[in-house]
């Protein structure tokens, strides 16, 4: 197994090569594999929701690959001097992240499939991928007995898990799994990107790696959304702050892959853009009115752009085309009018405001620390890094989403998406207000070096 992840990773990185920047221009290496990787993935995935036979996806997706790892070779025979500068200094966050990829390894793949949305939605969702040859309509998406499984859900890592049994040759409840170590791949390359000798990295890493626990080897989705989520929000922050390009493309490609795995990504998508605009209108990329001569100018811009939205775009035509439909989404009007009633009912707004900060996560204790930190930081006279800014008010944005979404919800069964799905849609505001925090105590650390 460990060879054919090890290749599918490489033929990833060759795949999403065309998209990614250059090596050869002196940047960050990490940040550079991890977007060579992440666009791999999204590449891969438009070539699945093509309907194509698996091998036939493999042979287009080797000829492209083929073209990046040339690509990639020529720029490799002409390193500039900052770039071995960076090599040099990247080696120590390189094994650092190996090392993380390798615990995580074992664990993904020394545990079986057992959890019931690992079972009978994502990994049932692969199944039928792998059964078929392809993701097409023919699998069966419209029978009636497979309806509990939510077929309407985007099917990125269940795509990815039925390549993999396709290469093994067949299935178990642990090959497609290596699905999920792929997913983690550019997500560990970017977050070591912000290696620092400093207390606040460490936070990083144990916000990113070491509070999730089961959620990142049982199969359930709710981890990577908040983890791509957050890392999105990591990197916009820091090119609000530095203005390089490759933590621009990465956080568009992050928020193209979280928008992939679920529809709390998409949400999600849109709360990030929405805060862009308001705290960074000064950037010439987040001003509607230069947005198009930004892609007309920069061509990598205009490729990471159409990489990142086009997975969910499709998925979002062939889902209407085969008549898939959520059932949340199924009448507007009639959530609309249930989202009304329960927002004056008196009850439902403070219970729900409750269950979901109070009960099923500890949000408001992530959010007192934030306003501690925040409001010592303007003690000190330091000015707000707009990425805390960013991950703040995308965390606002995001909650009040999903709240909207739960008093939307028919009222027999309330309850049950609370208790069963409540605290793991939660996590994805937690880590952003997570990642402001990161933000906040960065700056305090340099300002304190200062």
């Amino acid at each position: 197994m460990f060879i054919v992840l090890s290749l599918f990773t490489i033929y990833l990185f060759a795949l999403g090569y065309l998209a990614a920047p250059s090596f050869r221009s002196a940047d960050r290496l990490l940040a550079q594999m991890g977007l060579a990787i992440g666009a791999g993935i999204l590449v891969n995935y438009c070539l699945m929701l093509t309907g194509q036979a698996i091998p036939r996806v493999f042979i287009a997706g080797m000829i492209l690959a083929l073209w990046g790892g040339v690509r990639f070779y020529a720029d490799l025979r002409l390193p500039s001097d900052g770039r071995i500068a960076e090599y040099k200094t990247s080696l120590f966050p390189v094994y650092c992240a190996i090392c993380l990829l390798v615990v995580y390894y074992i664990q993904i793949l020394t545990d079986p499939l057992s959890r019931w949305d690992a079972r009978s939605i994502w990994f049932f969702h692969a199944r039928m991928i792998w059964a078929e040859g392809a993701l097409r309509q023919s699998a069966g998406w419209n029978h009636p007995s497979i309806g509990f499984s939510n077929p309407d859900y985007p099917k990125l890592v269940p795509a990815i898990a039925a390549q993999l049994a396709y290469l093994k040759g067949y299935w178990n409840e642990f090959i497609p799994k290596g699905s999920l170590f792929v997913m983690l791949v550019p997500l560990t390359l970017w977050v070591f990107s912000f290696y620092q000798k400093s207390l606040s990295f460490i936070l990083l890493v144990v916000t990113f790696f070491l509070t999730l626990g089961g959620l990142l080897w049982t199969g359930y989705m709710d981890g990577y959304l908040a983890m791509y989520s957050g890392v999105a929000l990591l990197l916009f922050g820091r090119h609000l702050s530095e203005r390089r390009d490759i933590d621009l493309y990465s956080g568009m490609c992050a928020l193209g892959i979280g928008a992939s795995l679920k529809y709390e990504g998409l949400l999600f998508g849109v709360c990030a853009i929405t805060a862009l605009l308001f705290i960074g209108p000064e950037h010439f990329e987040f001003r509607l009115s230069n947005f198009a001569k930004r892609i007309r100018k920069d061509s990598r811009f205009a490729k990471v752009l159409l990489v990142s939205i086009a997975p969910p775009l499709m998925w979002t035509i062939y889902k209407r085309a085969w008549g898939l439909q959520s059932d949340l989404a199924r009448d507007p009007l009639e959530s609309f009018s249930r989202l009304w009633a329960r927002l004056f009912d008196g009850v439902t707004p403070l219970y729900l405001l409750d269950y979901l900060t109070m009960r099923s996560t500890a949000i408001w204790m992530v959010a007192g620390l934030f306003m501690v930190t925040m409001i010592f930081s303007v003690h000190q006279g330091l000015k707000l890094h707009r990425g805390a800014l960013l991950a703040a008010t995308t965390s606002g944005l995001y909650f009040c989403g999903l709240y909207a979404v739960y008093l939307s919800t028919p009222y027999d069964i309330l309850d049950f998406y609370l208790s069963a799905a409540g605290t793991r849609t939660m996590i994805t505001a937690s880590m952003a207000l997570l990642v402001s925090l990161f933000f906040l105590l960065y700056s305090l650390e340099v300002h304190e070096r200062v």
